[in-house]
């Protein structure tokens, strides 16, 4: 991870302390760029230190938020999310407490620097600026993660909250007008690029003005959104990737080749490696992708498979789709390259994991098996321009209707694939009829990045999806011998659909999770929410 030099900041589980958390004297540190970077630097840790500590899992977030949804089956409980899809999470989840201590540790470090900053005034005046828009962009960034998962929670404005140390919740409303008080003084002292490649990584005006549009969106703040989601539009520094398959891949991460990143961590092969590859194609029950996933890919003429004239055949399911679904999902009897398994040139039964489907997104296919034990140097993109597209078109669609901006946004998705745009393949619909399409769009567009759970979360349609994960059955996923071609295969496949996981969703207690316990032991003035007591 680029963001890994000294840590001026102790790493305490416990938020909630009366001490300042880590907090370094003013008269003894940032005293000249270099300290002002490493102890933002600190901050920036945070971003990615979701997962369990020592795991590999670490480096899978966001990715790992999608088993909390409809699109994938995690099949190992011990990873922590396969009990929230079944609804069976607790208050003592490791899960719920590691989400709950990252968050805050970021907060603390947040609010120890721009403590210790005020009284620097001896600083260059341009650094010292960028250096709390830094620190205010991430404050935010970690807020919308705890609000989106706990819902009002303590709002923390000092180290170690000098002024109450057993605080109580703050209302989400209240929570987000902070968030965005602070872009909003953000967005002026942030660069729209640096000039310098050591600063690769570090927030932008882009990244400032799409987190402010995802908040807006997240709240349904239809106006807002769309104007900041704009704004990131008319800067003139983003762009669609031209090639979907290789945007996520290591050899077209450079910011000056892939425009389309917006806020993104870095990682290196040799130091700090991600592990997404190693994750997603040798550990093969841990993230499988649903036949629900599949069946949402419309066809490549820009038609869902539900419609009569989309040309779907059920007996050949997987052709003519949305060139998206072959770029993100494995699918039995399609295409396979793997540099690490060169003799494997279809995927087949062998290769099904949990649900007949894997993740091809994300997946570098020239890696050696070597280097795929190892870690590869692959960044972990946290906001593109793609989601910045689908935020204006939604926001746009909710506030105005479906003019003619909404369609251009997301023809411009469905061109860089090939596919048959919107605007040819469902012209004249209503605001009703673009919200459903538009939601469809998110999900394939943004599969497999760790969105759709605040999707699901925010338009309240969980108890509509989070019904038992679909796959297909192994066993049956093997070609038909019957009759044979003179070696006793043909290309033709069964297609046996099984329950890969039973799922449960209370919409009472499970579009929040529960406040850590060792929280609500702590602190009197702390309440859980609905459902976990």
């Amino acid at each position: 991870m680029l963001f890994t030099g000294l840590l001026l900041f102790s790493c305490s589980d416990e938020f909630l302390e009366r001490e300042p958390l880590g907090f370094v004297a003013p008269e003894t540190f940032l005293n000249n760029e270099e300290e002002l970077n490493m102890m933002v630097n600190g901050i920036y840790n945070q971003v990615d230190f979701m997962g369990v500590a020592n795991t590999h899992f670490k480096n899978m977030n966001p990715y790992y938020n999608e088993a909390l949804t409809d699109l994938v089956y995690g099949a190992q409980p011990w990873q922590g999310w396969t009990e929230f899809a079944r609804g069976q999470g607790n208050s003592e989840s490791n899960r719920v407490e590691w989400k709950w201590d990252r968050n805050y540790q970021g907060i603390a470090r947040a609010n120890s620097f721009l403590l210790a900053i005020e009284e620097k005034t001896e600083l260059d005046p341009d650094i010292r600026k960028r250096g709390i828009a830094e620190a205010k962009f991430l404050r935010a960034w970690f807020y919308l993660d705890l609000i989106s998962f706990y819902g009002d929670v303590p709002l923390l404005l000092v180290p170690g909250d000098l002024e109450n140390s057993t605080p109580e919740r703050t209302p989400v409303d209240q929570v987000r007008t902070q968030m965005l008080k602070d872009l909003d003084e953000a967005i002026p002292d942030l660069p729209k690029t640096y000039p310098n490649a050591e600063d690769a990584g570090r927030v932008t005006q882009g990244a400032a003005l799409a987190l402010k549009s995802r908040i807006l969106l997240y709240g349904g703040e239809w106006a807002g959104a769309a104007a900041a989601a704009k704004e990131v539009m008319d800067l003139g520094v983003y762009s669609l990737f031209p090639d979907y398959n290789g945007l996520f891949l290591e050899k077209n991460e450079a910011q000056a080749s892939n425009t389309e990143v917006i806020f993104q961590v870095y990682y290196t092969a040799t130091t700090s490696p991600s592990a997404q590859n190693m994750m997603l194609m040798n550990w093969w029950p841990s993230f499988c992708p649903t036949l629900k996933a599949a069946n949402s890919y419309y066809m490549a003429n820009g038609l869902p498979i539900t419609n009569p004239e989309s040309g779907y055949d059920p007996e050949n399911p997987f052709i003519n789709r949305d060139p998206r679904f072959a770029m993100s999902i494995y699918y039995p009897g399609g295409p396979f390259k793997y540099a690490a398994m060169p003799n494997l040139k279809v995927f087949d039964f062998y290769m099904l994991g949990q649900t007949g489907f894997k993740c091809r997104k994300f997946v570098d296919e020239e890696l050696e098996q070597s280097n795929l034990q190892r870690g590869q140097g692959e960044n972990k993109i946290f906001m593109r321009y793609g989601e910045i597209l689908l935020n204006y078109a939604e926001a746009q669609n909710e506030a105005v209707g479906p003019d003619a901006t909404v369609y251009d946004a997301i023809d411009q998705l469905r061109n860089r694939v090939g596919m048959t745009t919107l605007s040819e393949a469902m012209p004249g619909l209503s605001k009703d009829e673009m919200r459903e399409v538009i939601r469809n769009e998110r999900l394939v567009e943004l599969a497999f990045e760790g969105l759709r759970i605040f999707d699901i979360r925010r338009w309240k349609i969980g108890e509509e999806v989070m019904d038992d994960a679909i796959g297909l059955d192994n066993r049956f996923l093997k070609q038909n011998k019957y009759p044979g071609d003179g070696n006793g295969i043909t290309a033709t496949w069964y297609y046996v659909e099984k329950i890969s996981d039973t799922r449960a969703f209370v919409p009472t207690r499970d579009y929040l999770w529960p406040i850590p316990q060792k929280e609500i032991n702590a602190n009197p003035n702390m309440t859980q929410n609905p459902g976990y007591n």
